[in-house]
């Protein structure tokens, strides 16, 4: 008990560098951790999250939680540091940044966001394409058109698992231009990149076509749909 009531005290007189530590030690309780990075989201914390995620001695989880933090802080500071460690060289980071990004949903930043769906990295696509759902700019509609299409999404012939990130970005959007790419997924050579265009299709209609058809009945019938739009 007294070693509980002891870590409670030791959070709650924490300053953001020991807030930082405890949210990045997966060891301590859970709603502890989460009560720390909340903490983390005021702005008066942002040059001390800004030093720690730019210090090459800095460990990667406690890397993780200063640059994640940044994404819920209404400082502008920490919307441009977002943005420039998106050229980062260390793929982790610019995940990092591409999470917080889509978690301030904030559609100016949507065209760097979208920049990062040629990333060398595919788990870097993928966050831009997860951020980019977040965003929900249909301007970024063609860009993740341009991703699924593109070549580099297969590797000897065999579609790569990030193509389905492009379709659920689309199907997050979810506006009525989402109709037209959604559609044109439904016949990609990909399953799951057709389950998530029939996912988002059904999100924009508001019902499903699945009941009493076949599955190419199914799909057929969303194309018919997808015309009248």
């Amino acid at each position: 008990m007294l070693a509980v009531l002891a870590l409670l005290l030791g959070v709650a007189l924490a300053g953001v560098p020991e807030d930082v530590d405890f949210a990045a030690e997966a060891d301590n309780p859970l709603d502890l951790r989460q009560a720390a990075f909340a903490r983390l989201h005021d702005e008066t914390a942002v040059p001390t999250l800004l030093r720690i995620a730019k210090d090459t001695q800095t460990t990667p989880p406690r890397r993780w939680v200063a640059i994640r933090a940044l994404g819920l802080n209404t400082a502008p500071e920490a919307r441009d540091a977002l943005l420039g460690f998106l050229a980062s060289d260390n793929a982790p980071t610019r995940i990092a940044a591409l999470a917080a990004l889509g978690e301030r949903k904030d559609r100016t930043t949507a065209g760097r966001v979208a920049a990062r769906l040629e990333d060398k990295a595919l788990l870097v696509q993928q966050a831009a394409a997860d951020a980019l759902g977040l965003i929900g700019d249909p301007a970024t509609l063609p860009d993740l058109e341009r991703a699924l299409a593109s070549p580099t999404g297969t590797y000897r012939g065999t579609s790569l698992w990030v193509r389905r990130h492009y379709v659920e970005a689309m199907a997050a959007i979810g506006t009525g231009e989402s109709v037209r790419p959604l559609a044109a997924a439904l016949d990609d050579a990909d399953p799951t990149v057709v389950d998530a265009a029939v996912k988002g299709l059904e999100k924009v209609g508001g019902f499903s076509y699945a009941q009493g058809r076949t599955r190419a009945e199914e799909l057929e019938a969303w194309r018919r749909w997808s015309r009248t739009r």
